[in-house]
């Protein structure tokens, strides 16, 4: 079962998404995605009082694995935004995913972890590839879109700013 859809996804990210031709959204754009509850989340139900971080993963992705670390350990220059894990993976996945490297993200209140059910992340947000992490600021544009990993402390310095 979990073959196919590593498949699928990889299918997804090869023929959908081309390093030159993609640029990330510049607001936010309207979605429908789940909570690990099975809950539907919608773009409007993200709070307009301060700004908003997406990352994109896939519990497959090494490169994910370390980005999500960088984010648990960094918690703390996280918790004047809303943070939002997305991904194609199952629920259970990627709530193991999340508990296994970056346990301090668990049950935090700014902290949502959502399930891209019906496959809107790719066409709307327009990812690179994986991870893909997104910092907007209380108006919904984009501040700041970063794939490298390594790279990803640069978003708390964006974020310091907004």
């Amino acid at each position: 079962m979990k073959l196919p859809m590593i498949i699928i996804t990889s299918l997804l990210l090869f023929l959908g998404v081309s390093t030159s031709a993609q640029t990330p959204a510049r607001e936010i754009p309207g979605f429908t995605f789940f909570t690990v509850e099975g809950n539907p989340f919608f773009s409007k139900q993200i709070p307009k009082d301060r700004p908003s971080v997406f990352s994109f993963f896939d519990v497959t992705c090494t490169h994910c694995k370390t980005t999500m670390k960088t984010l648990g350990d960094r918690y703390a220059d996280l918790q004047n935004v809303s943070l939002y894990l997305v991904t194609l993976d199952g629920r259970k996945e990627a709530l193991d995913f999340v508990k296994r490297y970056a346990p301090q993200l668990v049950n935090k209140k700014n902290v949502t972890i959502l399930i891209d059910l019906n496959k809107e992340f790719l066409p709307k947000f327009q990812p690179q590839q994986y991870p893909s992490v997104y910092v907007y600021n209380k108006y919904r544009r984009l501040e700041l879109y970063e794939k490298d990993e390594r790279k990803i402390p640069l978003i708390f310095e964006k974020i310091k700013r907004l």
